[in-house]
């Protein structure tokens, strides 16, 4: 038999070998790679090759954000950058939560903008994407504070150049472009960062402690002492032989009622140059410590030098008041007079005119302190002293009258009033304390007035209940007296006593005196013990246009806003009260911390699906791209 050869199959077979082989599908991760490799940021030089082979994944699988991205960038890396605008949006918009994505429109939409004015607009809502979904990104920032500048957008550029320093506080010109744009926008919080930041370093450009300087003058003058106190130490850190900025320093301290502070301070500055305005301050410390002694000593030593010279001054007129004072103050008014007499008396100078009277009612002197308080009350009707004394009864200022009793003893309590309040204004309060109630047992007279003093004395002296019962005293008195009802309320309200009576009294304060900002402060906190956060919130912003200085009604405005559910609010409000410098600002320094902390966390919670991150590298990231493919292709 004839055996049939095998030949004609195989060639069969061989034959059917291609038509098979067009059925199997292309494997997208292996064109990947091959792509990846011919990219310039994959080590190669073949860009528009990868292009064409991306074009080859997108086929196979059209909602591959990673194949439009990668498409993208090889387009770019051609010289096409409009050309590779729309998969790059096309990648955004298959994976909107696409970090990476976001942030290659973002600087490739720079780039065209840089180009083309035209692009801006493009290019400004590209990169708001990209500093969204990468908040931590130096890069994206600045070129949106760039993008932003040209396109006038100060609001926007101003937080990017912010967001720039914070994340990279050594690019100097990050914060130089956030303080131009502050300046501009008149934005205090932004300008006092920058600033700081710009001399936070070990070596800052003489400019920029020029800038901090002149921060530092104009926060003095707008009140906010604690972050001038911050500005000049900063300073002085590297200005450290500089006497006037820690003079400067010295002058917050005694403003704000640290004396012992102000002290050290100025003695510091006194031992690199000396100067009159240095020792005019330190015995204005002493006295303020209560060291009258020494004060006095002090103003022996100065006041020739001020004499001398060739016009009179505020500083000289100013020192020979605090040395009267002084003097009076340790009752050296048998030597203090012959001085006041000496000096001359000026049409403006109603505070010599006090004192004069004053050392008279101290020596007993009644024809001459009559004379004294007769001619004070036709030169300077405003003085405090002359005021009281214009509604003493008329014929106190009869000479025939005046030797009597009741004449002399009307004349001995103004004269024990003024000392208490000299006292008070030097924060002696022990010593207020003592010649308030001298006052009070002379004579019925001014009672309300006295037992005020003598509260606001206790309050000082820490003792709480004492205060409070001298002020039911003095409700007995003057039931209606707005200053008590709104003493009165606001220390029940700081005692948890009666919420009611202080609700009652404090509103009848504030319809005697609604333009008061410490009364309107005291309602709004009535308002906020009560539960009525609205109404609360309402009488407190009222109270900060009323007295925008006061760091109380920022930090009680900040506490309503927070059971408000404002807590940026509350920020802002309690940034405004750390300005100041007062008792407890350490407390309320670390709630704001806290506070911060807690809206960052929040604000870093997803909403949505978490966003790639982009600083994978490119392995890690292909193999997870490989993934995807896989469960494509099934």
């Amino acid at each position: 038999m004839r055996r049939i050869a095998a030949f004609p199959i195989a060639i069969l077979l061989l034959q059917a070998v291609p038509a098979m082989a067009q059925t199997v599908q292309e494997d997208p991760r292996a064109l990947m790679l091959q792509a990846r490799a011919k990219q310039r940021r994959g080590g190669g030089d073949d860009p528009q090759g990868a292009v064409q082979i991306y074009k080859r994944v997108i086929t196979l699988v059209p909602q591959s954000a990673e194949a439009q991205l990668r498409l993208s960038e090889s387009i770019e890396e051609t010289g096409n950058m409009d050309g590779a605008v729309a998969p790059a949006q096309k990648a955004l918009e298959l994976d909107p939560r696409n970090a990476e994505a976001a942030g290659h429109l973002g600087l490739l939409q720079y780039r065209r903008a840089m180009a083309s004015s035209s692009s801006l607009p493009e290019a400004r809502i590209a990169l708001q994407k990209a500093t969204e979904l990468l908040p931590n990104d130096a890069e994206v920032w600045a070129r949106q504070g760039e993008v932003s500048e040209l396109l006038k957008d100060s609001e926007l550029a101003l937080r990017s150049w912010l967001q720039v320093g914070r994340l990279r506080p050594s690019i100097t010109i990050a914060w130089e472009r956030a303080l131009i744009q502050a300046k501009s926008l008149d934005r205090y919080e932004a300008r006092r960062e920058a600033a700081m930041a710009l001399c936070s370093g070990k070596n800052p450009d003489p400019r920029h402690l020029r800038m901090l300087d002149e921060l530092a003058r104009e926060q003095i003058k707008i009140g906010y002492l604690a972050h001038a106190e911050e500005s000049f130490r900063l300073l002085s850190r590297h200005l450290p032989e500089s006497p006037e900025i820690l003079e400067n320093v010295a002058l917050i301290q005694v403003r704000t009622a640290r004396f012992d502070e102000a002290l050290k301070s100025l003695q510091q500055a006194e031992k690199l140059k000396p100067s009159d305005r240095i020792s005019f301050n330190m015995a204005l410390a002493l006295m303020n410590l209560g060291r009258f002694q020494e004060a006095e000593a002090q103003w022996r030593r100065l006041l020739p030098h001020l004499v001398g010279k060739n016009e009179e001054t505020v500083s000289q007129q100013n020192a020979r008041i605090l040395f009267a004072n002084c003097l009076l103050l340790q009752n050296h008014g048998a030597e203090a007079l012959p001085l006041i007499n000496a000096w001359r008396v000026t049409k403006d100078d109603g505070e010599l005119a006090v004192l004069r009277a004053e050392s008279l009612l101290a020596l007993e002197d009644w024809k001459g302190a009559r004379a004294a308080l007769k001619e004070g009350i036709a030169k300077f009707p405003k003085m405090p002293l002359f005021l009281q004394a214009a509604a003493l009864p008329k014929n106190l200022f009869n000479e025939s009258f005046f030797a009597k009793k009741e004449s002399r003893t009307a004349l001995m309590q103004l004269y024990y009033e003024g000392v208490a309040n000299a006292f008070a204004e030097f924060r002696q309060w022990d010593r207020c304390l003592e010649y308030a109630g001298r006052a009070r047992n002379v004579s019925k007279q001014r009672e309300i007035e006295l037992l005020l003093l003598q509260s606001n004395a206790l309050d000082q002296l820490g003792r709480a209940e004492e205060a409070l019962k001298v002020l039911r005293e003095a409700q007995k008195v003057d039931p209606a007296n707005s200053t008590l009802q709104n003493n009165l309320g606001y220390l029940l309200l700081e005692k948890g006593g009666d919420l009611q009576e202080a609700s009652d009294l404090i509103e009848a304060a504030v319809k005697q005196d609604p333009q008061n900002g410490s009364v309107m402060d005291s309602w709004g906190w009535v308002l906020y013990k009560q539960g009525k956060f609205e109404e609360s919130e309402k009488a407190l912003r009222k109270a900060s246009e009323l007295n925008p200085f006061s760091p109380d009604t920022r930090m009680h405005l900040g506490e309503v806003l927070l059971k408000l559910n404002r807590p940026e609010e509350t920020v802002e409000q309690w940034e405004r009260a750390l300005a100041f410098i007062f008792p407890g600002r350490a407390t309320l320094d670390k709630r704001l911390a806290a506070l911060r902390a807690d809206i960052a966390k929040r604000n870093a919670s997803p909403k949505g699906p978490a966003p790639k991150d982009s600083a994978k590298d490119l392995k890690n990231r292909e193999d997870k791209s490989d993934d995807e493919y896989d469960e494509d292709s099934h």
